[in-house]
């Protein structure tokens, strides 16, 4: 491997996206996907950096759809300790905050995989790096992209963001470091400018754009009305708040309300779910379906009276910040009940599109949705209003435009585009 540079590189092409994610595909990150397979229908040029593979197959059918190829990181050749050295030596002359944060921002794996991208890139050189996630990719991509001289940027989602491991002087590197911070929501934006106090230029730079949805595949079903369905859509972690789902269920088989419940997703409290479904007697009319590829979940939702999503902040302080599958469920012209929450009121108009429950309390969960499902005309007119303010905000097309024209352009025209 060839050693580091000792002043950074100048890119060798122009025009190329390198996308660097820490895991690639996810079967839960289909924002991710969908964003690629849209920057390349609008001619962008993309690669795939991926640090590590996933750990499972993933099986959404759009995947084969993508032109860009796929390179993982981890897989390279590793670098020498002699290598790392040398790369964090030119780190430190190029990172001003290195002084004072010293291994929380210069750690060895970082600068290891760091080395290995930056040397996966080097025959083809992207225009810049864009990595998904403000946490371990952007890290990386930050370093790789100061070892090329390649400028980067990156978009800040929920658990980036919030998760209480995550180091305050690190992410303020980070912004400082790159051309563009990309978020999804008002409400994270206003936390990275709290943050970000003190980086330079940041309101310039930071720029908030909604994930899009691809309005073609999520679209309104024809034909009558479906029977009583709930659907909660997710992975089955603390964030998403299911157990409260479980519980307003239990209301509602209380109060005589038809209905059945189905949850989509996988994760590590699925255990917890069935034994509560199973403790309260929900066995008949609760069921968790698992994970399913995108096309099974967009046809899966034209068939709900109502798609849940009561998301609560978990106690390691991760929390949704804009839920794709809200975005879904109202392309699909369908209500929502949700937690009004982080970035949740930015998607749902109370009263208009669906309704916002407080997080946690299964009671007032369980009044909205007996509201969507008591009252098919109301629902009809939740349901359409949806659809209209997803066409508005929440397009695939429209706002990976916007993207592809903030990549495209130098940092002093990010306040325009």
């Amino acid at each position: 491997m060839p050693s580091m540079p000792a002043s950074p590189e100048r890119p060798a092409a122009r025009g190329r996206l390198g996308y660097v994610v820490k895991v690639f595909p996810r079967l839960s990150e289909t924002f991710v996907i969908n964003e690629i397979r849209e920057l390349e229908r609008q001619g962008v040029e993309v690669s795939i950096f991926t640090l590590h593979a996933p750990a499972a197959d993933v099986p959404h059918r759009l995947l084969a759809t993508l032109r860009a190829p796929i390179i993982r990181v981890d897989a390279l050749p590793e670098p020498s300790d002699g290598e790392c050295r040398t790369a964090s030596a030119a780190l430190r002359r190029r990172l001003p905050e290195s002084a004072a944060l010293g291994d929380r921002l210069l750690p060895r794996k970082y600068v290891k995989l760091a080395v290995q991208l930056a040397s996966a890139a080097r025959g083809a050189l992207p225009a810049r790096f864009h990595a998904h996630f403000a946490s371990r990719a952007t890290h990386v991509t930050m370093l790789a992209s100061l070892l090329l001289g390649v400028p980067f940027s990156f978009t800040a989602h929920a658990k980036d963001i919030y998760h209480h491991e995550v180091d305050p002087d690190v992410l303020r590197a980070k912004m400082r470091a790159s051309d563009l911070v990309v978020t999804v929501s008002d409400y994270n934006l206003r936390t990275l400018l709290s943050l970000g106090d003190g980086v330079p230029d940041l309101e310039r730079k930071l720029v908030r754009l909604y994930n899009g949805v691809d309005l073609s595949l999520f679209h309104p079903a024809g034909g009558d009305r479906p029977p009583p369905r709930i659907f909660g859509i997710g992975r089955l972690v603390e964030k998403k708040g299911f157990p409260t789902l479980v519980r307003a269920c239990a209301l509602l088989e209380a109060r005589g309300v038809p209905f059945t419940c189905e949850v989509i997703g996988s994760g590590p409290e699925e255990p917890l779910l069935r034994e509560t479904i199973g403790n309260l007697g929900l066995d008949r009319v609760v069921r968790l379906r698992g994970g399913l590829p995108l096309e099974e979940v967009a046809a899966e939702v034209r068939r709900a009276s109502v798609v849940v999503l009561p998301c609560v902040v978990a106690a390691d302080g991760n929390v949704d910040a804009l839920p794709t599958v809200l975005l879904e469920a109202m392309g699909s012209g369908v209500p929502v009940v949700a937690s009004a929450i982080s970035g949740v009121p930015e998607i749902v108009v109370d009263g208009e599109t669906g309704y916002l429950v407080p997080p946690g309390d299964a009671a007032p969960l369980a009044d909205a949705i007996e509201r969507v499902l008591r009252d098919p005309g109301a629902a009809g007119r939740l349901g359409r209003a949806g659809r209209e303010r997803a066409e508005r905000l929440f397009d695939l097309r429209s706002n990976v435009a916007r993207l592809r024209n903030l990549l495209a352009r130098g940092p002093a025209d990010v306040a325009t585009a």
